[in-house]
């Protein structure tokens, strides 16, 4: 099987540490990660290497609801999630401090679902634009998460939240 392979990059106005609090608060992913909601984290396990979690994930048409699994685990530089579902593969996160704050890469590795066969992976293939474009999106808006939580205001921002 080949994967599918979408890969992003952008400059996070903020240190690698604020971005890895953001990225590790699995509740609250879905801040970010507009795509995904219902955020459950499976178990007591909180950090490190096999903490699991379940998400509704929904682009365009097609909805899931999976389970992902910390594969990798190096505060502040390396994430990697291991996709449990439908789905299967690995997204991973890297962060590099740099002058302006933080250079990401991410990077997801998807392989279809094999009963799909190669109609899967021809969907999975056409899919990938509209994947990668999500995503994209998901990046601005960390980002903006980055750099509300680097200048402090983060604190008030979560009271409002929480009066709501």
């Amino acid at each position: 099987h080949d994967p599918v392979v979408i890969e992003m990059f952008d400059t996070m106005p903020g240190p690698p540490e604020a971005v890895w609090a953001l990225i590790t608060d699995w509740e609250h992913q879905g801040d970010w990660m507009l795509e995904a909601s219902d955020f459950e984290v499976v178990g007591t396990k909180r950090q490190g290497v096999g903490v699991e979690a379940k998400a509704t994930v929904r682009i365009g048409p097609i909805r899931t609801r999976d389970r992902v699994r910390v594969g990798m685990w190096e505060p502040p530089r390396i994430l990697v999630i291991e996709h449990l579902g439908w789905v299967k593969g690995a997204g991973e996160i890297q962060m590099v401090p740099i002058r302006e704050g933080t250079r990401l890469r991410w990077r997801e590795t998807l392989f279809a679902p094999r009963l799909l066969g190669p109609f899967g992976r021809l969907g999975l293939r056409m899919f990938a634009p509209r994947m990668k474009s999500v995503f994209q999106r998901d990046l601005r808006v960390l980002r903006g998460l980055v750099r509300l939580r680097a200048s402090g205001a983060e604190g008030q921002s979560s009271e409002e939240g929480s009066a709501r």
